[in-house]
């Protein structure tokens, strides 16, 4: 409003805001089972959670690797890392990717009952009368009181490398290093295998003995072949049954039936042999 050259202004009016609803210091009602409820009446979903039965874990710290040495941190076209043996809680270490998948299937195998990396170095004469050492990139112990020592390269290196002869000098000079002296390559570290060692090492690190023996009861009734989802389908908790199988190839009461992926379709059957094939 303007009277004459002196403008007049009336303020609008403040808006108040809404005060926020008082918290109540009265618990809700609670149920017939002692748990606190909504308005409605259904038990709180927090309050509900404290009534399924948990089972406590503790973290324990892997021990350290028994390598002679350790792969250097940073090297120029290598590969180099660590990963753990679930079944003895001890750090291993790799030099390369073959090294690194080698080490996951050796040590979810049922026969390998310890894995050493990195040992030596072991000292041999080569045929010209020199003096030399070389370390062996695994040695595992197995169930049958053997051990085999493992030399892993890729197959276009085998040859040049001489590492075939070196293993030869080494069990002939030194036969309390291993029972047996192999070299692997990728023909025999497959990704099919590579890729179901690493699903085995997860189901390890996780495993739940109270899924394990439900799905043990239903092994143990199995003859001949049988395909995974048939063994979920009879289990009580189909959701966590695969990883549980899992856990029983690792242990050897199942054993993987044909090549390809570990899946719901593959097919298992009771273990039957040891076997040595790593």
């Amino acid at each position: 409003m303007t009277i004459g050259k002196i403008s007049i202004y009336y303020p609008s009016p403040r808006r108040q805001r809404p005060r926020p609803a008082t918290t109540s210091c009265v618990a809700p009602p609670a149920t017939a089972a002692g748990v606190n409820a909504d308005a409605a009446g259904h038990p709180s979903r927090s309050e509900d959670a404290t009534q399924r039965p948990r089972t406590e874990k503790i973290w324990i710290a892997p021990s350290a690797s028994v390598a002679s040495r350790r792969p250097a941190k940073r090297s120029r076209g290598a590969f180099r890392g660590a990963m753990v043996n679930p079944r003895t809680r001890r750090e291993i270490v790799f030099e390369s990717t073959l090294e690194r998948d080698l080490a996951y299937i050796l040590t979810t195998t049922p026969s390998v009952v310890d894995v050493r990396d990195q040992v030596g170095p072991v000292e041999y004469v080569d045929t010209d009368g020199v003096v030399r050492q070389h370390t062996l990139d695994f040695v595992a112990d197995l169930e049958d009181g053997t051990r085999t020592a493992f030399a892993v390269k890729p197959a276009r290196r085998v040859g040049p490398s001489g590492i075939g002869r070196t293993l030869e000098l080494i069990r002939d000079q030194r036969p309390g290093v291993a029972d047996r002296f192999v070299v692997r390559t990728g023909d025999h570290i497959t990704r099919d295998r590579a890729v179901n060692a690493r699903l085995l090492h997860r189901a390890l690190r996780g495993r739940d003995e109270a899924h394990i023996a439900d799905v043990k009861a239903v092994a143990s009734t199995l003859r001949g072949c049988v395909a995974i989802r048939e063994i979920l389908a009879a289990s009580r908790d189909p959701g966590q049954g695969f990883m549980a199988v899992a856990c029983l190839i690792a242990d050897g009461v199942l054993e993987h039936v044909g090549p390809g992926r570990l899946s719901i379709d593959s097919f298992v059957r009771p273990r039957r042999t040891t076997g040595t094939n790593h």
